[in-house]
């Protein structure tokens, strides 16, 4: 398992690499509804996504237009959530890689968890099916 390891700790780098790029301070991400008229033709209304102070580009779904529903979901996966998840599951990798060293429960439980850890990632190109739980 500690190919698993090695896979989940730079699948955890590349995590926190891509959120402290999308960080700028310490400024949350949020969904608002507000108007601001100094940016023309720009539309704002409950769908627009803020980043601290400005707006953050609107993403495309065909008509251009983000839901609110995946305004909130962006804004609740801002990059200092991601930060925080990275750091517990940094955390829980190094415990499960500790109990790996055991021949008891310990042990399976540990493997298994890595493998649960792995499974957002099932679609990298370096993820192994038999890690698969």
């Amino acid at each position: 398992m500690s190919d698993l390891v090695a896979f989940l700790r730079a699948r955890l780098d590349e995590d926190e690499r891509v959120a402290l790029a999308a960080a700028e301070e310490s400024r949350t991400w949020t969904r608002q509804s507000h108007c601001d008229y100094s940016v023309p033709d720009l539309p704002i209304d409950d769908h627009t996504l803020w980043f601290g102070d400005r707006i953050v580009g609107e993403v495309g779904f065909g008509d251009g237009e983000m839901r609110p529903a995946e305004a909130e979901h962006i804004a609740r996966h801002d990059p200092a959530r991601v930060l925080a998840e990275v750091d517990a599951k940094r955390r829980i990798v190094d415990r499960c890689e500790h109990y790996q060293t055991y021949e008891d429960y310990g042990w399976a439980l540990a493997d298994e968890v890595l493998s649960l850890l792995a499974l957002p990632y099932a679609d990298h190109p370096d993820y192994r099916e038999e890690w698969r739980p």
